[in-house]
């Protein structure tokens, strides 16, 4: 051969591409720093997401421990040009949701192997992009346009979203493995460098890719840490070529390249061999002296490399690359490598808290006012850029309805998208949810030492459990126990009827009919339940008890006042008004649990319950069993007062964790 070692930088770093069953000892003895090797989506996750093949992530925690005590460097990649059968029966790279659950998959493979690994490429992203198909990359020219554009923006998305994964994860030494931009690969660099599709395609591409294409091109140019140009067998590297790439795209970016000759071309003479990696060896060395900052050549091997005969190459090679060592790491830097995080919220109308989950477990809770939107995404946005990587999923949890991925916060009054977060944050995964949806997900893990015992097991037995808490409004939250696991149903428990109980309340629904008509149910004496039974409705209900017993000028007064006059027996009003509440509340709840029957119990949260105990004994036990013949059943329940603080952010979290296990 023309070369040798040292012909090139001292840290130039010459590897191989391993097809699967290499000789990772002859690879040693030979001379080569580094190895090249796939990982197969399939033998991780056999339908894509899910279930683990644990015994398909040993495979790659063995070869990554082979290559480094064999002083090789394992360089991956995290696709092998195949997916796995269930998602392209679900459309392959069509999909968009695949470009998603290639980000898990990375996430997975390397929290396990990232540690021993020198360096990751996500995709290689196949010379002929716009012929890309959903498992394969075909001849061009063989699928419609359409398809053909979107498959390329996807696997594109699928690259970014896998190098902010492992950012997250702390990982270093990312890069992407692209086709010669001379060969109709302009899509891919441009959009990967640039952020924005070439002017002279895009007029022909724009009709045929995603909506919301335009908001991926921050993800798809996500920062790297080099490049690798791959030449297949009808390509030869070229100085100008590889001039071109600089000045256009990588700048002082390091590069690498790679012989991605297939199996099928590999059938070659040892001359043949022999005369095109001196082809490409002189074009890179030819670069270099014109200062482009190429570090490393990577050869295909060969069928034969490992044969004796007269086609083996090792001793040929074995003198190329002798005479010298490579200073840089084996793996990634000692201690890099992290758990990642997680980001909660909990939104108010005054103040959001934001909480840092690692490990499964809360560890760092902040307050920052709510705001306007701007205000409340930058909050997000400084405590992501405090931590310094991403966090892998947000999930923000508020008062308001949810639809299409935005919640509407009726008390901070604006609209939170899934799609904001996640540009604040950078998150792989966002979730905006109901704040009942995430009180229900706060007993999830409840154990007896988070609970006040009301009535039934000191323990909280599993199954279905249903949360009620007398907030602002009147919130109500079931966690359904199906199939081994809990899922959400939230609601507004604050808008079922509400009627006197005894005769004495009569003439105090019709006092407040005056004070809140709107709130009642046509001409008749039932009103909204969240008008007596929170915070906000307390003071309704304790003036019209007051106008009722003969006294119009009662004043509104705070419910904290209330509760603490009639706690102290001061006021009568209030006394008669707090006890209203209780029998009422105990009632509703009682209701409640007979239409769910939550075996797994019926949990009241929240402020009120408790900063009120004294509200929530055995009045409140007894109206909760009140129900004529359903008494029995319902004295049957488990009845508790829940203890966890920061119930908000307990339940976000607990979606979360649950969210990404799916």
């Amino acid at each position: 051969m023309k070369y040798n070692r040292s012909d090139f930088p001292s840290d130039f770093l010459f590897g191989v591409a391993s097809s699967g069953g290499q000789d990772f000892e002859l690879v040693q003895r030979t001379g080569f720093d580094c190895c090249s090797f796939q990982i197969d989506w399939t033998r991780v996750l056999p339908d894509g997401r899910g279930a683990v093949n644990e015994a398909g992530l040993d495979v790659y925690d063995r070869l990554a421990d082979t290559m480094l005590a064999g002083g090789i460097r394992p360089c991956a990649t995290l696709h092998n040009g195949e997916l796995p059968a269930v998602l392209m029966d679900m459309g392959g790279w069509r999909n968009r949701d695949v470009a998603g659950w290639f980000a898990d998959f990375t996430d997975l493979v390397m929290s396990r192997i990232g540690d021993r690994i020198f360096s990751v490429a996500p995709i290689s992203l196949p010379s002929h992009a716009v012929g890309a198909h959903s498992g394969k990359s075909p001849a061009p020219g063989q699928q419609d346009t359409r398809t053909a554009t979107r498959t390329m923006h996807h696997m594109m998305l699928a690259h970014g979203n896998a190098i902010n994964a492992m950012r997250g994860l702390g990982m270093t030494n990312l890069g992407a493995e692209i086709g010669n931009p001379i060969n109709d690969n302009r899509p891919l660099w441009d959009c990967i460098f640039k952020k924005a599709y070439p002017d002279t395609l895009l007029k022909r591409l724009e009709p045929h890719l995603p909506v919301g294409w335009q908001d991926d091109l921050g993800i798809i140019g996500a920062a790297l840490d080099w490049c690798a140009l791959g030449y297949t067998v009808q390509d030869q590297v070229k100085p100008a070529d590889l001039e071109c790439v600089q000045q256009d795209y990588t700048r002082d970016l390091p590069v690498y390249v790679f012989d991605n000759r297939t199996a099928n071309s590999l059938h070659l003479q040892h001359d043949d061999w022999t005369r095109d990696v001196d082809l490409h060896l002189t074009a890179v060395h030819d670069a270099l002296e014109k200062g482009v900052p190429i570090t490393g050549y990577f050869a295909r091997a060969v069928p034969d490399i490992d044969k004796a005969g007269p086609h083996n190459f090792a001793p040929m090679l074995k003198t190329v690359l002798a005479g010298g060592s490579v200073s840089l790491p084996l793996a990634q830097p000692v201690g890099a490598m992290h758990a990642h995080w997680n980001l909660v919220a909990d939104i108010g109308g005054t103040n959001t808290r934001l909480g840092v989950v690692t490990d499964g477990k809360v560890t760092d809770l902040r307050k920052f006012p709510t705001g306007t939107l701007p205000e409340l995404l930058e909050a997000f946005q400084i405590l992501r850029d405090e931590i310094g990587t991403n966090p892998r999923a947000v999930v923000a949890a508020g008062a308001g309805p949810v639809k299409d991925g935005t919640i509407s916060l009726t008390n901070a009054k604006l609209d939170l998208s899934e799609a904001d977060i996640g540009k604040a944050t950078g998150a792989q995964h966002t979730f905006v949810v109901n704040d009942f949806t995430a009180a229900a997900w706060s007993v999830a893990e409840i154990t007896g030492d988070d609970v006040e015992v009301l009535q039934g097991a000191p323990t909280p037995p599993q199954g279905t459990r249903l949360v009620v808490g007398p907030g602002t409004g009147l919130g109500v939250g079931a966690l359904v126990f199906s199939e081994g696991r809990y899922h959400t149903a939230s609601g507004e428990g604050g808008h079922v009827g509400l009627a006197p109980r005894r005769e004495d309340e009569v003439e105090i629904f019709r006092a407040a009919r005056h004070i809140a008509p709107e709130c009642f149910f046509d001409d008749t004496l039932v009103l909204e339940a969240e008008m007596f039974l929170s915070g906000t409705g307390l003071p309704i209900l304790y003036k019209a008890t007051g106008i009722a017993a003969g006294h119009p000028n009662t004043p509104m007064r705070s419910a904290k006042d209330i509760l603490q006059d009639a706690r102290m027996q001061t006021d009568p009003i209030a006394e008669k008004a707090a006890h209203m509440f209780t029998t009422h509340l105990g009632a509703v709840m009682g209701d409640l649990a007979v239409a769910l029957m939550p075996t797994g119990g019926v949990f009241l949260v929240g402020g009120v319950a408790e900063k009120n105990r004294w509200l929530f004994k055995d009045t409140f036990r007894e109206a909760f069993n009140a129900g004529g013949r359903f008494t029995g059943l319902r004295r049957s329940m488990n009845l508790y007062v829940s203890e966890q603080d920061e119930f908000g952010i307990v339940g976000a979290n607990n979606f979360c964790k649950s969210a990404l296990e799916r």
